[in-house]
């Protein structure tokens, strides 16, 4: 196994997800409908599957290539103390930055079920274009461009990539002028992921912001009743996360 098989992987990753995103997601326009099937298939295929649990197994290649080449702490696997506070802390953060933008609805009803609908796919982003391309960006690196350098050019790639997979969603996110735009809100979330180490706290502040995203693009007459299937759904993608991260930890500590 060498340096190219990882880049091989890692990009491969994120080309499959997001051909997967297009068919499942922009191609149908499933953001406008209320499709519970079709919502069920994208986000177990997409970003349970693909996004989360198989976005593992470039980790697990990259921890067998060298064990300095990524670790668990700067993959943002760390301890559940740590977790547990970053996570808060980011996640009053983009609360915040969410009341402040004035959202489409205060509903607590409607917050929970879109939360819990771009949940998983805030996970699989996260993964996908962070923990895997973004941080084997800044590993590749390091050598010739030093940590700050290769930690820059990991938050330019991940924050590149993040906008560009917009392209496979629904309008309007599938538009020019939105791609261009999210490139902000990836920034903010690089510079939490990069400088807090914490892949949980990264994903509840990345969440606010697709909460916010999609609350100003969808009606949300239909969403006043809590969505059980969604539910479920967020909580099997936090648990498949979990899970997956485990099975990470106890290879890499036998």
């Amino acid at each position: 196994m060498n340096k190219s098989f990882l880049i091989i992987t890692a990009i491969g990753l994120y080309l499959v997800w997001v051909f997967a995103t297009y068919m499942l997601d922009g191609r149908t326009e499933l953001l406008h409908r209320n499709d519970p099937l079709g919502r069920v298939m994208y986000t177990v295929i997409t970003n349970m599957a693909i996004g989360t649990v198989i976005a593992f197994l470039p980790i697990k290649f990259a921890m067998s290539y060298t064990k300095e080449f990524v670790t668990l702490k700067q993959l943002g696997f760390r301890s559940i103390k740590y977790t547990v506070a970053l996570t808060a802390i980011a996640g009053s953060i983009g609360f915040a930055l969410f009341l402040i933008q004035h959202p489409a609805s205060l509903n607590p009803i409607v917050i929970i079920n879109v939360f819990s609908q771009t949940f998983p796919g805030s996970i699989a982003e996260v993964m996908v274009c962070w923990t895997v391309v973004g941080m084997f960006t800044e590993s590749l690196s390091k050598d010739k461009l030093g940590k700050f350098g290769a930690i820059s050019l990991g938050i330019v790639v991940s924050t590149v990539l993040f906008g560009a997979y917009n392209f496979a969603h629904s309008s309007p996110f599938n538009q020019p002028n939105t791609v261009i735009f999210l490139i902000l809100p990836g920034l903010l979330t690089s510079i939490v992921y990069y400088v807090g180490r914490s892949i949980y706290a990264t994903i509840m502040f990345h969440n606010f912001q697709a909460l916010f995203g999609v609350m100003a693009s969808v009606q949300t007459t239909y969403l006043h009743n809590l969505q059980y299937t969604v539910l479920i759904l967020a909580v099997v993608s936090v648990l498949s996360l979990i899970g997956s991260s485990k099975i990470i930890t106890k290879i890499n500590s036998s």
